[in-house]
Protein backbone atom coordinates (compact mmCIF):
# COMPACT_ATOMS: atom_id res chain seq x y z
CA UNK A 1 0.00 0.00 0.00
CA UNK A 2 2.60 2.48 0.86
CA UNK A 3 5.24 1.27 -1.90
CA UNK A 4 1.59 2.46 -4.12
CA UNK A 5 0.90 5.75 -2.46
CA UNK A 6 4.92 6.68 -3.24
CA UNK A 7 4.41 5.58 -6.90
CA UNK A 8 1.08 7.64 -7.13
CA UNK A 9 2.93 10.55 -5.67
CA UNK A 10 6.04 10.29 -7.61
CA UNK A 11 3.61 10.42 -10.80
CA UNK A 12 1.92 12.92 -9.38
CA UNK A 13 4.98 15.31 -8.60
CA UNK A 14 6.67 14.79 -11.95
CA UNK A 15 3.33 15.84 -13.48
CA UNK A 16 3.00 18.78 -11.52
CA UNK A 17 6.93 19.74 -12.64
CA UNK A 18 6.01 19.19 -16.13
CA UNK A 19 2.71 21.33 -15.94
CA UNK A 20 5.16 23.94 -14.21
CA UNK A 21 7.81 24.12 -17.24
CA UNK A 22 5.08 24.20 -19.80
CA UNK A 23 4.07 27.31 -18.18
CA UNK A 24 7.13 28.95 -17.42
CA UNK A 25 8.00 27.97 -21.34
CA UNK A 26 4.60 29.53 -21.91
CA UNK A 27 5.19 32.86 -19.87
CA UNK A 28 8.70 33.29 -21.42
CA UNK A 29 7.32 32.79 -24.92
CA UNK A 30 4.03 35.22 -24.29
CA UNK A 31 6.89 37.84 -22.59
CA UNK A 32 9.15 37.62 -25.55
CA UNK A 33 6.00 38.10 -28.34
CA UNK A 34 5.34 41.31 -26.03
CA UNK A 35 8.75 42.59 -26.03
CA UNK A 36 8.59 41.95 -29.59
CA UNK A 37 5.46 43.74 -30.12
CA UNK A 38 6.56 46.58 -27.81
CA UNK A 39 9.82 47.30 -30.46
CA UNK A 40 7.99 47.20 -33.13
CA UNK A 41 5.99 50.14 -32.09
CA UNK A 42 8.55 52.26 -30.30
CA UNK A 43 8.96 55.12 -32.61
CA UNK A 44 12.42 55.54 -31.46
CA UNK A 45 15.67 54.92 -33.70
CA UNK A 46 19.09 53.88 -32.88
CA UNK A 47 21.65 55.40 -35.06
CA UNK A 48 25.43 54.61 -34.94
CA UNK A 49 27.07 58.11 -36.69
CA UNK A 50 30.64 58.39 -37.84
CA UNK A 51 32.36 61.50 -39.63
CA UNK A 52 30.50 62.68 -42.61
CA UNK A 53 32.11 61.78 -46.23
CA UNK A 54 30.17 63.36 -49.39
CA UNK A 55 29.82 62.31 -52.94
CA UNK A 56 29.27 64.36 -56.33
CA UNK A 57 26.44 62.03 -58.23
CA UNK A 58 25.83 62.39 -61.59
CA UNK A 59 22.47 62.74 -63.16
CA UNK A 60 22.40 63.02 -66.52
CA UNK A 61 19.55 60.77 -68.27
CA UNK A 62 22.69 58.55 -69.10
CA UNK A 63 23.49 58.14 -65.21
CA UNK A 64 20.53 56.89 -64.24
CA UNK A 65 19.67 54.42 -62.31
CA UNK A 66 22.46 55.60 -59.65
CA UNK A 67 23.42 53.55 -56.94
CA UNK A 68 23.86 54.33 -53.04
CA UNK A 69 21.70 57.54 -52.91
CA UNK A 70 19.25 55.81 -49.98
CA UNK A 71 21.83 55.15 -47.80
CA UNK A 72 22.32 58.81 -47.61
CA UNK A 73 21.18 60.26 -44.93
CA UNK A 74 20.88 63.88 -46.92
CA UNK A 75 20.83 64.06 -50.19
CA UNK A 76 21.51 67.80 -52.04
CA UNK A 77 19.91 68.37 -55.72
CA UNK A 78 21.92 71.86 -57.39
CA UNK A 79 21.66 72.42 -60.84
CA UNK A 80 24.98 72.42 -62.81
CA UNK A 81 24.09 73.49 -66.21
CA UNK A 82 21.25 72.91 -69.48
CA UNK A 83 18.39 72.28 -67.05
CA UNK A 84 20.93 68.98 -65.75
CA UNK A 85 21.45 68.40 -61.92
CA UNK A 86 24.00 66.86 -59.26
CA UNK A 87 23.66 65.62 -56.61
CA UNK A 88 25.79 65.56 -53.30
CA UNK A 89 25.14 62.77 -51.25
CA UNK A 90 26.22 62.89 -47.40
CA UNK A 91 27.07 59.71 -45.78
CA UNK A 92 27.21 59.40 -41.79
CA UNK A 93 26.42 55.84 -40.35
CA UNK A 94 28.99 53.48 -39.27
CA UNK A 95 29.71 51.42 -41.51
CA UNK A 96 27.53 47.69 -41.34
CA UNK A 97 26.91 46.90 -45.13
CA UNK A 98 29.58 47.65 -47.98
CA UNK A 99 27.78 49.27 -50.63
CA UNK A 100 28.12 51.05 -54.31
CA UNK A 101 28.35 54.93 -54.54
CA UNK A 102 28.03 56.85 -58.06
CA UNK A 103 28.22 57.39 -60.99
CA UNK A 104 30.63 59.67 -59.46
CA UNK A 105 30.79 63.01 -61.20
CA UNK A 106 33.25 66.69 -60.80
CA UNK A 107 32.92 69.07 -58.21
CA UNK A 108 31.16 72.59 -58.31
CA UNK A 109 32.53 75.41 -56.27
CA UNK A 110 28.80 75.38 -54.49
CA UNK A 111 29.27 71.76 -53.44
CA UNK A 112 32.67 72.56 -52.28
CA UNK A 113 30.87 75.40 -49.85
CA UNK A 114 27.62 73.14 -48.48
CA UNK A 115 30.43 70.47 -48.39
CA UNK A 116 32.14 72.20 -45.36
CA UNK A 117 28.81 72.03 -43.66
CA UNK A 118 29.30 68.37 -43.41
CA UNK A 119 32.92 68.15 -42.45
CA UNK A 120 34.41 68.90 -46.29
CA UNK A 121 35.18 65.13 -46.92
CA UNK A 122 34.31 64.83 -50.16
CA UNK A 123 34.68 62.96 -53.58
CA UNK A 124 34.26 63.67 -57.23
CA UNK A 125 35.72 63.12 -60.72
CA UNK A 126 37.72 66.38 -61.01
CA UNK A 127 37.17 69.68 -61.69
CA UNK A 128 37.79 72.84 -64.27
CA UNK A 129 40.28 75.63 -63.77
CA UNK A 130 37.91 77.95 -62.81
CA UNK A 131 36.33 75.72 -59.64
CA UNK A 132 40.12 75.65 -58.58
CA UNK A 133 40.52 79.04 -58.33
CA UNK A 134 37.24 79.56 -56.41
CA UNK A 135 37.54 76.96 -53.64
CA UNK A 136 41.40 77.63 -53.37
CA UNK A 137 41.76 78.06 -49.67
CA UNK A 138 38.89 76.15 -48.72
CA UNK A 139 38.92 73.61 -45.85
CA UNK A 140 38.18 70.18 -48.19
CA UNK A 141 39.87 66.73 -48.01
CA UNK A 142 39.51 65.89 -51.70
CA UNK A 143 39.27 62.56 -52.60
CA UNK A 144 39.71 61.79 -56.60
CA UNK A 145 40.37 59.55 -58.66
CA UNK A 146 43.58 56.55 -57.57
CA UNK A 147 42.43 53.67 -56.02
CA UNK A 148 39.17 54.81 -54.62
CA UNK A 149 37.12 54.92 -57.47
CA UNK A 150 36.81 52.41 -60.53
CA UNK A 151 35.22 52.48 -63.81
CA UNK A 152 32.18 49.99 -64.93
CA UNK A 153 32.71 48.50 -68.39
CA UNK A 154 29.12 47.71 -68.92
CA UNK A 155 28.57 51.95 -68.91
CA UNK A 156 30.05 54.55 -70.91
CA UNK A 157 31.98 57.29 -69.88
CA UNK A 158 32.14 59.62 -67.95
CA UNK A 159 28.97 57.56 -66.79
CA UNK A 160 30.82 54.87 -64.90
CA UNK A 161 32.84 56.47 -62.27
CA UNK A 162 31.55 54.47 -58.85
CA UNK A 163 33.28 54.16 -55.71
CA UNK A 164 32.17 52.31 -52.28
CA UNK A 165 30.97 53.67 -48.77
CA UNK A 166 34.17 51.66 -47.44
CA UNK A 167 36.59 52.89 -50.12
CA UNK A 168 35.17 56.53 -49.08
CA UNK A 169 35.78 55.81 -44.98
CA UNK A 170 39.03 54.37 -46.07
CA UNK A 171 39.87 57.72 -47.62
CA UNK A 172 38.14 59.67 -45.00
CA UNK A 173 40.32 57.98 -42.39
CA UNK A 174 39.07 56.90 -38.43
CA UNK A 175 36.40 57.97 -37.10
CA UNK A 176 34.44 57.29 -33.50
CA UNK A 177 31.49 55.69 -33.71
CA UNK A 178 29.17 57.50 -31.85
CA UNK A 179 25.10 56.24 -31.06
CA UNK A 180 22.79 58.47 -30.73
CA UNK A 181 18.56 57.44 -30.23
CA UNK A 182 16.54 59.97 -31.84
CA UNK A 183 12.68 60.06 -32.26
CA UNK A 184 9.99 61.28 -34.63
CA UNK A 185 9.94 64.85 -34.83
CA UNK A 186 6.80 66.35 -33.13
CA UNK A 187 5.52 68.64 -36.20
CA UNK A 188 3.81 71.40 -35.02
CA UNK A 189 0.93 73.25 -36.39
CA UNK A 190 0.22 75.46 -38.77
CA UNK A 191 0.83 73.67 -42.11
CA UNK A 192 -1.18 72.81 -45.32
CA UNK A 193 -1.57 69.39 -46.79
CA UNK A 194 1.68 68.20 -48.50
CA UNK A 195 1.08 64.74 -49.97
CA UNK A 196 2.87 65.57 -53.64
CA UNK A 197 5.99 67.99 -54.75
CA UNK A 198 6.33 68.65 -57.98
CA UNK A 199 9.93 70.84 -58.67
CA UNK A 200 10.63 71.47 -62.67
CA UNK A 201 14.28 71.76 -63.22
CA UNK A 202 13.92 71.73 -67.00
CA UNK A 203 11.25 70.24 -69.04
CA UNK A 204 13.38 67.20 -69.52
CA UNK A 205 14.22 67.04 -65.78
CA UNK A 206 10.92 67.46 -63.37
CA UNK A 207 11.00 65.42 -60.44
CA UNK A 208 8.04 64.28 -58.17
CA UNK A 209 7.55 63.24 -54.91
CA UNK A 210 4.22 60.83 -53.61
CA UNK A 211 3.61 60.84 -49.88
CA UNK A 212 3.30 56.90 -49.32
CA UNK A 213 1.45 57.16 -46.05
CA UNK A 214 1.52 53.84 -44.72
CA UNK A 215 5.17 53.69 -44.71
CA UNK A 216 5.52 57.84 -44.24
CA UNK A 217 7.88 58.35 -46.89
CA UNK A 218 7.80 60.06 -49.95
CA UNK A 219 8.31 58.10 -53.10
CA UNK A 220 10.34 60.01 -55.79
CA UNK A 221 9.61 59.74 -59.55
CA UNK A 222 11.46 61.52 -62.31
CA UNK A 223 10.24 62.13 -65.36
CA UNK A 224 7.15 60.45 -64.45
CA UNK A 225 8.66 57.28 -64.20
CA UNK A 226 10.16 55.89 -60.76
CA UNK A 227 13.47 56.63 -59.73
CA UNK A 228 15.25 53.63 -58.85
CA UNK A 229 18.47 52.37 -57.25
CA UNK A 230 20.62 50.33 -59.84
CA UNK A 231 21.75 47.95 -57.22
CA UNK A 232 18.37 46.87 -55.13
CA UNK A 233 15.65 47.96 -57.87
CA UNK A 234 13.91 49.63 -55.30
CA UNK A 235 12.38 53.34 -55.99
CA UNK A 236 14.02 55.93 -54.02
CA UNK A 237 12.53 57.37 -51.19
CA UNK A 238 12.68 59.96 -47.99
CA UNK A 239 11.40 60.92 -45.02
CA UNK A 240 10.96 64.46 -45.57
CA UNK A 241 11.66 66.90 -48.62
CA UNK A 242 13.15 70.50 -48.40
CA UNK A 243 12.66 72.77 -51.49
CA UNK A 244 14.97 75.61 -50.47
CA UNK A 245 15.20 78.67 -52.74
CA UNK A 246 18.85 80.07 -53.50
CA UNK A 247 20.40 82.79 -56.00
CA UNK A 248 21.87 81.50 -59.20
CA UNK A 249 23.43 83.55 -61.45
CA UNK A 250 24.38 82.53 -65.03
CA UNK A 251 27.96 82.21 -65.45
CA UNK A 252 28.82 85.13 -68.63
CA UNK A 253 30.45 83.34 -71.68
CA UNK A 254 29.30 79.32 -70.03
CA UNK A 255 26.17 77.31 -69.37
CA UNK A 256 27.93 77.23 -66.40
CA UNK A 257 25.88 79.05 -62.82
CA UNK A 258 27.20 80.55 -59.87
CA UNK A 259 24.76 79.28 -56.94
CA UNK A 260 24.64 81.42 -53.76
CA UNK A 261 24.24 79.81 -50.81
CA UNK A 262 25.10 82.21 -47.73
CA UNK A 263 22.90 84.67 -45.95
CA UNK A 264 18.83 83.34 -46.09
CA UNK A 265 15.85 82.82 -47.95
CA UNK A 266 12.79 80.51 -48.27
CA UNK A 267 12.20 77.51 -48.22
CA UNK A 268 9.34 74.84 -48.13
CA UNK A 269 9.32 71.70 -46.05
CA UNK A 270 7.19 67.96 -46.91
CA UNK A 271 7.24 65.90 -44.29
CA UNK A 272 4.50 63.18 -42.81
CA UNK A 273 2.25 64.92 -45.59
CA UNK A 274 1.89 68.14 -44.41
CA UNK A 275 3.68 71.41 -45.99
CA UNK A 276 5.09 73.94 -43.75
CA UNK A 277 6.84 77.37 -44.80
CA UNK A 278 10.16 77.75 -43.84
CA UNK A 279 13.38 79.96 -43.69
CA UNK A 280 16.70 78.59 -44.19
CA UNK A 281 19.59 81.03 -42.53
CA UNK A 282 23.33 80.53 -42.92
CA UNK A 283 25.25 81.68 -39.72
CA UNK A 284 28.40 80.65 -38.52
CA UNK A 285 28.92 78.33 -41.41
CA UNK A 286 25.91 76.30 -40.91
CA UNK A 287 22.13 76.28 -42.82
CA UNK A 288 19.55 75.77 -40.74
CA UNK A 289 15.77 75.09 -41.00
CA UNK A 290 13.48 77.20 -39.33
CA UNK A 291 9.69 76.83 -38.75
CA UNK A 292 7.63 80.20 -38.82
CA UNK A 293 8.04 80.06 -34.92
CA UNK A 294 11.99 80.52 -35.33
CA UNK A 295 12.42 76.67 -34.13
CA UNK A 296 14.77 74.64 -36.15
CA UNK A 297 13.52 71.93 -37.96
CA UNK A 298 15.12 68.38 -37.12
CA UNK A 299 16.75 66.78 -39.65
CA UNK A 300 18.05 63.61 -37.54
CA UNK A 301 14.67 61.23 -37.63
CA UNK A 302 14.90 59.38 -41.56
CA UNK A 303 16.86 60.34 -44.35
CA UNK A 304 16.36 64.16 -45.84
CA UNK A 305 16.49 65.05 -50.00
CA UNK A 306 17.28 69.01 -49.88
CA UNK A 307 16.20 70.53 -53.46
CA UNK A 308 18.00 73.64 -54.33
CA UNK A 309 15.50 75.72 -56.88
CA UNK A 310 16.39 79.49 -58.32
CA UNK A 311 14.32 82.02 -55.74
Amino acid sequence: MKKALYIISGILLIAGLLLGAGCSRGDEEVAEEEEKEEAAEDPRMELRKVDPVLVIINNHAAARPQSGLQQASIVYEFLVEGGITRFMAVFDTALEENFTIGPVRSLRPYFAVQALEHGGVVGFAGYSDRTAELIRGLKLKQVQYGSYFWRDSSRRAPHNLYTSLEKMYQARGESQVRTIIVEPPQLPPGYEEGREVEITYHRDNKVKYIYDEEREVYLRFVNGQPHTDRESGQQYYCRRVIVRENRHTPVPGTSLLDIDLEGSGRATLYEGGRKYALRWEKTGGTTRYLYQDGKPVDLEYGNSWIQVVKE
